[in-house]
């Protein structure tokens, strides 16, 4: 299990994965700071529109505009990451990432006027797509865990392709579902961080609260560029540039010394050059959509399309604004802090459930029960006069919704673009599932102001459906990956799925030896092959 093997973890490795969720605090900051500055009451005072009794407020038109325009900023961000990476690197993209980050905070705070109705709107919306350029690196370059298998043991395989992310190099197969769903932990600390700052600053009618919450954004970068001298290079992206040297050196820094007084380093080289033979080069665009690389294709893009569609944007970029338009006024504040704490809380059980219970059952599970807390949330708060008990079972299950999508429907998409697509097209795949998140991710942003304004409550029938069919989908198209190295997946997407029989699995001698040697004990992977020989054995009978 993934928890026997944080043991192994050394300071280098655990200090140099900390330094890139840093960047994943920026984007949950980000998203839940900005809820709250919607309904802050300087920004509305000077952002809104004054009314015939001279009170301001900020219309759907503009709330939609501040909230989806910043996503032009991420789609550009993801689509310029992989580019960036295979030419000059991790680092010097992360260098590009706090500047540009610098310059869309200024450029936001900078927007506020004099007093009230003098704000200038174009200009911060200016500045969150700038903000959100950097949030798209982020998500590209920390957040798709593409190759996570590296480092620890680093018994793995290699990939000579452009890989998008520094984390997931050094991050060994055992350990990889913990660690992706140990993105989702920060980004809602992140979120936490800001709620808090939400409501210290909630009762501000000048432009000082909103100017301090957005203002705090420059701590990510700094840091970032704090921690940059004391990290490696990736070992993976070394090698892509031939650097084999310079690699080795790297990932001996991230391993433990009993495994570099071993000689694994070199020995491991060699067999990952093995395994990669047929997969060394990168293929074309095409190739994305040809043969079992269009079903692959597809889980990916449908994962992260459930990632936006169930209802998450409704709980965390508008929950402020919620509370305060139906009855919760004096809690509008409160409540999306202990929401963040919740949200929090729940992804340190889903990091270890991804590899235990499995990657299937878990989004499963997460998403039959956001279906159900929004089911609730319809019924319950759609009724005209509620008692007592009923509007707080709507806060509980507005909450407990917020926990099941934390718990595995929130990160598990990112690690099916990690393990899913195979070697010569996984970072196209990915890239091409960025920008669906953030195609959908604008649209949600964009229409649900209008949404909730015809639906109120009700809203919750529509997300509720869409998180029902995405448990059907994951029963009949979504295979296993659970405790497989990447080359063996290769081997799950060669067969046709059904979820009513065994999947007769037979990977490449090359890829199993992979397995079991990013296993170091191999007792997890030798049950990964013994149920591969079962469903052989029946099949045969």
């Amino acid at each position: 299990m993934a928890w026997r093997r944080l043991g192994n973890m050394t300071p280098l490795l655990a200090f140099s994965c900390f330094c890139l969720l840093v960047g994943d605090m920026l984007f949950g900051y980000d998203t839940g700071s900005f809820g709250g500055i919607l309904a802050n009451p300087g920004f509305i005072n000077q952002f809104g529109i004054a009314n015939a009794k001279g009170v301001y407020a900020i219309s759907s038109l503009h709330t939609s505009l501040l909230s989806s325009l910043a996503f032009i900023g991420k789609f550009a961000g993801c689509v310029l990451a992989g580019p960036l990476i295979e030419r000059w690197g991790h680092r010097a993209v992360f260098l590009i990432l706090a500047a540009v980050s610098y310059v869309g905070i200024v450029v936001e705070m900078t927007s506020a006027g004099t007093g009230d109705g003098t704000g200038r709107l174009a200009q911060f919306i200016v500045g969150r797509i700038v903000v959100y350029a950097s949030v798209g690196l982020v998500e590209v370059t920390v957040t798709d865990p593409s190759q996570l298998t590296f480092a620890i043991t680093s018994k793995v395989v290699l990939e000579l392709t452009v890989i998008r992310t520094y984390q997931s190099e050094i991050v060994p197969a055992p350990l990889r579902g913990l660690v992706v769903l140990s993105l989702q932990l920060f980004l809602n600390a992140g979120s936490l961080v800001a709620t808090g700052v939400n409501r210290a600053f909630s009762t501000y009618t000048s432009s000082v609260g909103w100017r301090v919450a957005t203002g705090i954004q420059f701590a990510f970068p700094t840091l970032i560029l704090g921690f940059l001298p004391f990290i490696p290079d990736s070992p993976r992206w070394l090698l892509s540039k031939d650097r084999e040297a310079d690699a080795v050196h790297a990932l001996r820094r991230l391993r433990t010394p009993e495994e570099v007084s071993l000689g694994h380093c070199e020995a491991e080289l060699s067999a990952i050059h093995e395994a990669l033979r047929a997969n060394v080069h990168k293929a074309s665009w095409s190739a994305v959509f040809r043969g079992s690389n269009l079903r692959r294709t597809l889980v990916v893009l449908v994962g992260f399309t459930y990632q936006q569609i169930t209802g998450q944007a409704f709980v965390s970029t508008y929950q402020t604004v919620f509370y305060k338009s139906n009855g919760y006024a004096a809690q509008a504040f409160t409540f999306p802090v202990i929401n963040g704490v919740l949200g929090t809380l729940a992804v340190i059980p889903g990091m270890f459930l991804v590899d235990s219970l499995g990657r299937r059952p878990l989004f499963m599970i997460s998403c039959a029960l956001q279906a159900f807390w929004m089911f609730l949330l319809a019924g319950l708060g759609s009724k005209p006069y509620k008692t007592t008990t009923e509007s707080n079972t709507v806060v509980a299950a507005f909450m407990l919704y917020s926990v099941c999508y934390s718990l595995g429907g929130a990160a598990t998409p990112y690690l099916l673009a990690a393990e899913v697509p195979n070697n010569a097209v996984r970072e196209k795949t990915a890239s091409l599932g960025a920008a669906l998140n953030v195609v959908w991710a604008f649209i949600t942003n964009f229409v649900l102001p209008y949404m909730l304004a015809a639906l109120s409550f009700k809203v919750g029938y529509i997300f509720g459906g869409i998180a029902l069919s995405a448990v059907v989908w994951t029963f009949f198209f979504l295979p296993e990956t659970k405790g497989r190295a990447l080359e063996e997946i290769d081997a799950v997407f060669e067969k046709p799925f059904n979820p009513f029989r065994p999947t007769v699995v037979t990977p490449s001698s090359a890829a199993r030896r992979v397995g079991e040697l990013e296993d170091d004990g191999k007792q997890e992977h030798q049950h990964v092959h013994e149920a591969d020989e079962k469903a052989v054995e029946n099949q045969a009978v």
